[in-house]
């Protein structure tokens, strides 16, 4: 196996994913990386690592015109190394929106696949459960046939990964199978129709993070809205305990009593363990890296991408396509 890694783009810098690399070394020795970034502070990392020196980050606001001919940036070497290399897999902690573009432009969709989709684990109030949820901003505009290919697509990575037939449902603005949005009412009516099994019907916003479905799909706009509106209320809720248990000398004295607890409890929140999102579809395992991942969080995404290659997703997503 062989897995190519950005190692600058990160908001933590190469403290974190030097420390996240070495970790999963090793877990995994067998595995060959090739690593991009400064190659004078990579070497650390040994003789089993082969480093490209790269010291440039791809910008944030790149604009399609710069990302299309950036050739300097670890991203854009990363992805380039990949391709040339036919490596198993690839990661960044970079900008999203440039790392999808030179994945779409250089790794290509899998045949068959309408277009791709960016599928992340979210953390749920049930311990150990994870649901699925996609698209998360890899498109603006989906159809019903997209967002068929979705459910289908994500089924096979949770069969591949967490071994279960998954139950999966559609976001909406309500559980009645007449709410929602005319391409969700839509894909509602073409499921009925396909006969998808384990479909549990529409499942609100509120929900989401109840885990009481292992997949939730909707269209791309939709989706990375609902991703942002939970991070940014987890951070909200985060501030307001912080509020609360330092407001006063008995606050603190309380917080110490329900220390351990509540961080046992908020944990299950956490992203660290998911290991990032995907760009399913792609004829490579295409793994982001959350922006902010410490080296636990930067490990975890280097698991996923071990765990998709694995377990053979790309053949299972391709055999999957082929036969819709």
């Amino acid at each position: 196996m062989k897995i190519v890694v950005d190692m600058l783009g990160g908001d933590l810098g190469l403290d974190a994913t030097v420390k996240g690399l070495s970790s999963f070394l090793s877990a995994h020795p067998d595995v060959e990386i090739i690593a991009v970034g400064p190659q004078n502070e990579l070497s650390i990392l040994g003789s089993k690592v082969t480093v490209i020196n790269a010291t440039q980050t791809m910008k944030m606001d790149a604009h399609a015109m710069e990302i299309l001919h950036d050739k300097e940036s670890s991203m854009a070497i990363a992805v380039n190394t990949l391709v040339k290399e036919n490596a198993d897999a690839i990661v960044s902690a970079g900008g999203t929106g440039a790392y999808l573009t030179l994945a779409s432009l250089r790794v290509k969709k899998l045949d068959g696949v309408l277009r791709p989709a960016l599928i992340s684990p979210i953390p749920t109030l049930k311990e150990n459960h994870k649901t699925l949820l996609l698209d998360l901003g890899a498109n603006n505009e989906n159809s019903v046939d997209e967002l068929i290919s979705f459910i289908n697509m994500s089924k096979i990575y949770y069969q591949s990964v967490y071994f279960q037939e998954p139950i999966f449902a559609l976001l909406s603005n309500g559980s009645e199978e007449n709410k929602g949005s005319p391409l969700i009412q839509e894909t509602y009516q073409k499921i009925k129709e396909l006969k998808i099994p384990n479909f549990k019907g529409n499942i609100e916003g509120s929900d989401i993070l109840k885990g009481d479905v292992d997949i939730i799909v909707t269209d791309g706009f939709t989706g990375n809205i609902a991703l942002k509106a939970m991070e940014g209320t987890g951070a909200v809720a985060k501030e307001l305990l912080k509020a609360a248990f330092t407001k006063s000398f008995k606050n603190k004295l309380a917080y110490l009593l329900v220390k351990k607890d509540l961080k046992n409890k908020l944990s299950m929140l956490s992203s660290k363990p998911l290991g990032g999102a995907m760009f399913i579809g792609m004829k490579k395992i295409v793994v982001k890296a959350h922006g902010n991942s410490d080296a636990v969080a930067f490990k975890n995404a280097l698991e996923t991408a071990y765990q998709c290659v694995k377990n053979n997703l790309i053949d299972k997503i391709s055999q999957g396509v082929s036969h819709e």
